[in-house]
């Protein structure tokens, strides 16, 4: 259309916001774009591999809920207004919207290797049956269990680090929270190159075995190790908060030219 001046689309400005942060698929790159936005220089690369110029490319993150950019109360306000134990070292563990994955199995695993000061927070998603299922269960430790929740802003301020698959949205989110990440899965091409993103920046480690999960989690949280302060400050570096508006304010400015 933008190429038949006389269509009125061919006036509406074409632009393309890229959510992936490492290795897209080439038709998220059309060379008739007037803006396309991506999360990080890799994207770029890629962006300009496949044709497109400089001045066509935007870099301002990945957009996230707005409330991960609101000024955060500090980590023990909102643990108590969670209910949580406001000294425990904390691991929160995400199965996504739907509370897919081994949640179960690393919970446990979790649950046997950490000490009992120690404390679990397990993000169910809209899997009633698992939720039902932690919530009855008799641990060593501290354990909370939630379905599908609206704050993960908070949720993610109130722990010391997180537990998830590699998809580009919880990343972008941790990182603004500066949490380290510990990923246990990923979706095959889409969801490979996140693995490498989070690893090569210093800022989590990645298993799909519940055991070395737990292993992993027990270290960082071990009293003499400082893994957790030096990837929470690489993250924190990474995190780019102000993306959602960053991409909203050039959006209108293109509307309006």
């Amino acid at each position: 259309m933008k190429a038949l001046p006389s269509f009125p689309a061919a006036r509406v400005p074409f632009a393309t916001v890229v959510t992936d942060l490492t290795r897209c698929h080439r038709t998220w790159f059309h060379k008739q774009v007037d803006r396309c936005f991506v999360a990080t220089q890799l994207v770029a690369a890629q962006a300009m591999k496949y044709g497109l110029i400089s001045s066509q490319i935007s870099c301002h993150g990945l957009p996230i809920r707005p409330a991960f950019n609101l000024p955060s109360k500090p980590k023990r306000e909102i643990r108590q207004q969670l209910g949580m134990d406001s000294a425990a070292s904390t691991v929160m563990l995400i199965g996504g919207g739907e509370g897919m994955g081994k949640l179960e199995e690393i919970a446990k695993a979790l649950a046997k290797m950490l000490q009992p000061s120690h404390q679990i927070i397990v993000i169910c998603g809209r899997n009633k049956k698992l939720a039902d299922a932690l919530s009855s269960r008799a641990w060593p430790l501290r354990v909370i269990v939630k379905g599908f929740v609206n704050n993960m802003s908070e949720y993610m301020t109130a722990c010391d680090c997180i537990i998830t698959k590699a998809g580009p949205g919880t990343i972008a989110e941790a990182l603004i929270c500066g949490r380290p990440i510990l990923l246990n899965g990923y979706i095959p091409c889409q969801e490979e190159g996140n693995v490498s993103y989070v690893l090569d920046n210093g800022v989590g480690a990645y298993s799909e075995d519940p055991s070395e999960i737990a292993n992993v989690v027990a270290r960082w949280f071990d009293t003499a190790s400082l893994d957790l302060q030096t990837m929470s400050a690489k993250a924190k570096l990474l995190g780019r908060p102000q993306a959602t508006f960053d991409i909203v304010r050039e959006l209108t400015e293109m509307v309006s030219e």
